[in-house]
């Protein structure tokens, strides 16, 4: 199954910030939206990094409550973790382990096309293989009903 697959099903949305938004914001905007991430963006709607609920508590512990008065830019990690629409699952997958990371932006020529969390891809994992385990089990049942 391929990236495209997997945003046809959750849909394109993606939220943004201003490279400006403020750290002591954007709980908020996570919470209201029931989010982890969010893409940090310029005026023309470019990428430029992403900003996550992870990146915010390393700079909480890091820097204390001095840490709410950084900006979206000063934590957001750059450049962008990012996957092609043609990609398989289990590649992205792989670089979310090896990165140690839990998103990814869906990149095509420059544009954003959408954003891919790993519950979303483990979700498409769990009924790949429970899909698999019907069809095991209907193949060994037509087996042993003609045997």
């Amino acid at each position: 199954m391929k990236i495209s697959d997997v945003l046809a099903s959750k849909g394109r949305r993606v939220e943004t910030v201003w490279p400006s938004k403020r750290l002591d914001q954007i709980p908020q905007l996570f919470d209201e939206r029931n989010i982890s991430s969010a893409v940090v963006v310029d005026p023309a709607g470019k990428p430029l990094g992403i900003i996550t609920d992870r990146l915010i508590i390393h700079a909480l512990a890091k820097r204390g409550a001095s840490a709410l008065h950084l900006t979206a830019e000063d934590v957001m990690a750059s450049p962008l973790p990012s996957c092609a629409p043609d990609d398989g699952v289990s590649s992205a997958l792989r670089k979310m382990t090896d990165e140690r990371i839990r998103h990814l932006v869906v990149m095509s020529g420059g544009a954003m096309l959408g954003i891919v969390s790993i519950g979303d891809l483990v979700k498409i994992r769990l009924q790949d293989a429970d899909l698999e385990a019907r069809v095991l089990r209907e193949v060994a049942l037509a087996h042993l009903s003609t045997g």
